[in-house]
């Protein structure tokens, strides 16, 4: 098959949401918090940053923008849009979805983390929370409607993936198509694709407004194209 039969290639932007009030020592997870001023300067200055990122691989950044349901998200998405329609003369708009968003940790949502190790080490079911259970990968709390980091980085996989198979097969643009979401759904989304390793995610975060790009090659497997994941500072 010839490359103009292929079309071009295909890749991924994951971005991480800009600033937001978290309070301290809460799994905000779920919250409906805004970004702050600080997170809109992030995400308008972070436009011309990704443009050149895909500039230097030779990638079209799509005018669809996809992203997680949650505010903070959208609004960085949205800003990021209008920033870069000023970088790249070219319109782009921003589309919702619930499967971007963070990891669920269903009635336990918004509640501290100590409220949280409190109220079910005294549930003679469950007794206390391993030690370092928010970084582990499987594990899920188990509670209704909660979710392991793993559920949530396969749903958000999976949603990326049906996105990209979206872009007609025959276009013969290198395009990149932004989703703008969350920390640890997209690292865990990135090791569904099998782009990262397990072994390693734990260890790692994304910053505000972070990009990396994941390619899906013709023979359907994800690869690490560009941009990092940066080390995980304990406390964080």
């Amino acid at each position: 098959m010839s490359t103009e039969q292929m079309g071009g290639r295909r890749i991924a932007a994951f971005v991480r949401h800009g600033h937001f009030d978290r309070p301290e020592g809460t799994a905000s997870a779920h919250s409906p918090r805004p970004l702050t001023a600080e997170g809109r300067a992030q995400a308008a200055a972070a436009a011309a940053r990704i443009a050149a990122l895909c500039d230097e691989h030779g990638l079209t950044i799509d005018k669809r923008i996809e992203a997680s349901q949650l505010l903070r998200a959208w609004e960085t998405a949205n800003v990021l849009a209008a920033s870069l329609e000023r970088e790249t003369d070219r319109a782009h708009h921003v589309i919702q979805r619930d499967e971007l968003i963070e990891r669920g940790l269903g009635s336990a949502a918004n509640l501290t983390f100590d409220e949280i190790a409190s109220l079910l080490a005294e549930d003679p079911r469950i007794g206390p929370l391993p030690e370092g259970w928010r970084r582990m990968p499987e594990f899920r709390l188990p509670l209704a409607g909660a979710e392991s980091l793993m559920q949530a980085g396969a749903r958000v996989a999976a949603r990326v993936a049906a996105s990209i198979d979206t872009i007609p097969d025959d276009d013969p643009t290198d395009v990149a198509r932004l989703f703008v979401a969350h920390s640890g759904c997209l690292r865990h989304a990135a090791v569904v694709l099998g782009a990262l390793d397990v072994r390693q995610v734990a260890g790692l975060s994304l910053e505000f407004l972070g990009c990396v790009l994941l390619e899906k090659l013709p023979n359907g497997e994800w690869v690490h194209l560009a941009g990092e994941f940066a080390k995980h500072e304990a406390g964080r």
